[in-house]
């Protein structure tokens, strides 16, 4: 092999390398950030929360669409009704949403070797949290 070939090669491996680095880099970046956003619990937001976005959303709408006292509180109690229901559905929700994910995670735990299981099963108690 002629020294330019080497030199090209060594070149495009670092490049390769370097590349992978970065990726990694990024991705663990992404999926901290990631989850430092997401929201707590089944609903994936607290009833305090709620109450924040609501009022927020209400003074927006107060001001763009100049409502009245009446409209504005006729407007929360909808808008408390439909956090009420939704929160209701979550909940009826999450123990199927849960089946279908630990399904998933077992059949995938069930393609992988030893080693790569107890790492998969870290990096997912990791991302999700312990399982109640």
């Amino acid at each position: 092999m002629t020294p330019d070939r080497v030199r090209a090669s060594i070149v495009i491996t670092l490049i390769v390398i370097c590349s992978a680095l970065a990726g990694a880099g990024i991705d663990r970046y992404l999926s901290v950030s990631m989850a430092r956003h997401r929201l707590p619990g089944p609903g994936r937001s607290t009833p305090e929360q709620d109450a924040k976005r609501r009022a927020e959303m209400l003074d927006r709408m107060t001001k763009s669409l100049e409502l009245s006292a009446s409209q504005r509180a006729g407007i929360e109690s909808v808008m408390v009704r439909t956090d009420s229901s939704l929160r209701l559905i979550r909940r009826e929700m999450q123990p199927r949403i849960r089946m279908v994910f630990d399904s998933s995670r077992a059949e995938i735990a069930a393609r992988l070797d030893k080693d790569q299981r107890a790492k998969f099963e870290k990096d997912t108690v990791r991302r999700r949290g312990p399982r109640p």
